[in-house]
């Protein structure tokens, strides 16, 4: 059942959400205090631990899946999955940015935005993520044609390609440099990209845990804990609190890719020697965390459309922390109901279209 990961996508999506709470919160010209402060330098990273999950997910359900067939259910589960919790909230984001930010709204790429082709211009920023997870379904939709045998020699193959791609784009090529990067075309942008050894890496650790479940599960978490923390002082030391952006994704993934794995290793064996998370929370929140991620910059957009963010800068900082607290809840709240009531249902549906069913 997996409610480690469950949970662990759960923490991964808040931390997203006090990323951007972090910059409102900022914007208002207060003091962040410690835990928003902790929030900007590495809640971003909340998306490296996603794809790592997705990479160990895909692995994981599909471990005896080989052939055209497989194939052909898997990657037809995965586009059930991914435009089920997508178009709602692509559909929620016309109306609040129409709204609110007819801007934005005018010179976004409607077309492209609604099926996640790969665009400068997109409605909901953070959907630039799912564009990178069509990418890795597709390639792992190659994997599965595979037999099984060679799933896993072909993985480590290209996870050393793409390292090694990678660490020449960044040190030999300056691909990713201020004043190249810009010129990249959109195709290596993702299709080149370090962020790949994230999805591998997560492949890869499912393929390990399948075949050595057991072991020192806290020593890995906490290891991965400690150097994913650690990142916070990497970003504010050597990149100006911004190693988000595209020109140091190279790094990002070493920061705090690599501890993603780390943390996922620790709590799969953790979950193995019968020390799991809430049950009941982990599998609510966590299956709620897509409409976290896709649904919190929008209620963050509406708030401040609203002069929550004014209001915010009259108080103190104290006020400012357990507003913005008390906002977060309630896109958790949020997100939970329409998990239940709208995210679900609309994904088996979509499933019964595709012609497949749920895989554990």
């Amino acid at each position: 059942m997996l409610i480690n990961i469950q949970f662990l996508r759960f923490a991964a999506a808040m931390l997203v959400v006090l990323y951007h709470s972090s910059a409102h919160l900022r914007s208002s010209g207060l003091d962040q205090g410690y835990l928003f402060g902790l929030g900007e330098a590495i809640g971003f990273a909340g998306v490296d631990i996603f794809f790592v999950i997705s990479g160990f997910i895909m692995a994981w359900t599909t471990r005896e899946d080989a052939g055209l067939l497989d194939a052909s259910g898997f990657i037809r589960r995965r586009l059930a999955r991914i435009y089920s919790g997508y178009w709602p909230f692509f559909l929620i984001a016309i109306v609040v940015f129409a709204w609110a930010d007819p801007v934005f709204f005018q010179g976004s790429d409607l077309g492209r935005s609604s099926v996640l082709w790969p665009t400068n211009k997109l409605l909901l920023a953070v959907s630039w993520t799912l564009i990178f997870e069509l990418y890795f379904y597709f390639c792992y939709t190659l994997l599965i044609t595979l037999s099984l045998h060679r799933k896993m020699a072909v993985m480590v193959g290209v996870f050393l390609i793409v390292c090694g791609w990678s660490t020449y784009s960044e040190f030999f090529r300056g691909a990713y440099a201020q004043g190249e990067l810009e010129y990249m075309s959109i195709a290596e942008y993702y299709m080149a990209s370090p962020y790949m050894a994230e999805f591998i890496g997560g492949a890869l650790a499912a393929g390990w845990l399948i075949r050595r479940p057991a072991g020192p599960g806290l020593l890995w978490l906490l290891a991965g804990v400690a150097l994913f923390t650690s990142g916070a002082w990497w970003n504010n030391q050597f990149f100006d609190g911004h190693i988000e952006q595209g020109y140091w994704v190279f790094y990002r993934v070493l920061v705090f890719g690599a501890p993603s794995v780390l943390i996922l290793v620790g709590l799969v064996r953790l979950e193995n020697s019968g020390r799991a998370a809430p049950l009941r929370f982990s599998l609510l929140a966590g299956g709620a965390s897509y409409a976290i991620y896709l649904s919190h910059t929008l209620v963050l957009t509406v708030s401040q459309h609203l002069g929550f963010n004014r209001w915010i800068g009259s108080t103190t900082p104290t006020i400012a922390t357990i507003g913005f607290l008390i906002l977060a809840g309630a896109i958790l709240a949020y997100s939970m109901l329409h998990y239940r009531l709208a995210e679900r249902p609309l994904h088996q549906f979509f499933l019964q279209i595709a012609g497949v069913g749920r895989k554990s």
